[in-house]
């Protein structure tokens, strides 16, 4: 209970109660000067502005899940991302500023190359997730068995449904990074039956239209070649705005770090709420001294006209 009385209303009140006992003395038994002294006493309660304290505690964050479609084929090796670094760096990056973006977030990983598999399974170790992005790398060329984009999608859908099953009131996004290159001859499947089930899309796409030189793998300068030529890797954007498109998302082209604009995280202290409001019982205490004096009006207007009788009679 916390008080913050209305000092004029206050003191007022007490000069008037002070008058009505003073001029009520010894005649406090009649039924008149007992509602006048409960009106008063009950306006003195609201001078007093008494409330029931609110929570200081924030609100509950909102459950967050993020999926992440992590292409990791050897064209992410290429070398074209910000100057000459690996795509997968930005990768990284990107991954880095999206758990710094919603660090309240429970995420998963999905990785795809020669097939698609959960690398991370749900959790909200950011600092474990920006650790993989950092050191997963990308596929050896000597094992490749050709890229399909799409790979992932089934793995995807299905870690949205659990979430969706498990965790009915919480958002769920996806995030897709990749280079958009299908050098598998089948047609990529579509993304479009994960959309009923997100909240937001994200794809960012990675790698220039003049391509860049690929490393065999993480930890080695020798590149891709075929017939001593080095082979090149090209973005494809418009396979990435596709998956956009039927995801319901938003296509970014990355070439640099930053600049990214993310979801707002869902904590309930982000939204700038710090608790409950107090709960003011003053309205209350005012709705009782009203029904007072309308009861003490209402014997009032009975009484005078009785004398009124009483005089004509």
């Amino acid at each position: 209970m916390i008080l913050t009385p209305l000092w004029p209303l206050l003191a007022a009140v007490v000069v008037v109660l002070a008058l009505h006992l003073w001029a009520s003395r010894g005649s406090l038994r009649s039924g008149s000067a007992w509602r006048r002294l409960c009106i008063l006493l009950l306006l003195g309660a609201v001078a007093l502005q008494p409330a029931i304290a609110g929570s200081d505690e924030p609100p509950a964050p909102t459950a967050t899940d993020v999926v992440i479609v992590l292409d990791r084929t050897t064209s992410m090796g290429a070398q074209d991302w910000d100057g000459q670094r690996p795509r997968m760096d930005g990768v990284a990056a990107d991954v880095s500023a999206l758990v710094a973006a919603m660090p309240s977030a429970r995420y998963s990983v999905v990785v795809m190359d020669n097939d698609a598999r959960i690398s991370v399974p749900w959790t909200t170790d950011t600092t474990a997730l920006v650790t993989f992005a950092e050191t997963v790398g990308w596929r050896e060329e000597s094992f490749g068995i050709g890229s399909d984009i799409s790979v992932g999608k089934p793995v995807a859908e299905q870690l949205l449904e659990d979430s969706s099953r498990s965790r009915p009131q919480a958002r769920r996004f996806l995030v897709y990074l990749g280079d958009g290159e299908q050098t598998m001859e089948a047609v990529p499947a579509s993304f479009d039956t994960l959309a009923p089930l997100l909240t937001g899309a994200m794809v960012l796409g990675y790698g220039t239209q003049q391509g860049g030189v690929m490393a065999l793998r993480p930890d080695t300068d020798e590149l891709v070649e075929r017939d001593g030529v080095a082979q090149l890797s090209h973005i494809n954007e418009t396979t990435l705005q596709r998956i956009a498109d039927e995801l319901g998302g938003t296509y970014y082209h990355r070439t640099t770090p930053g600049g990214l604009q993310f979801w707002a995280d869902g904590a309930g202290a982000a939204s700038g709420e710090t608790g409950t409001p107090d709960y003011s019982l003053a309205w209350l205490l005012a709705i009782g001294a009203a029904a007072l004096l309308s009861v003490d009006g209402w014997f009032t207007i009975r009484q005078a006209r009785r004398a009124h009788r009483e005089a004509r009679a």
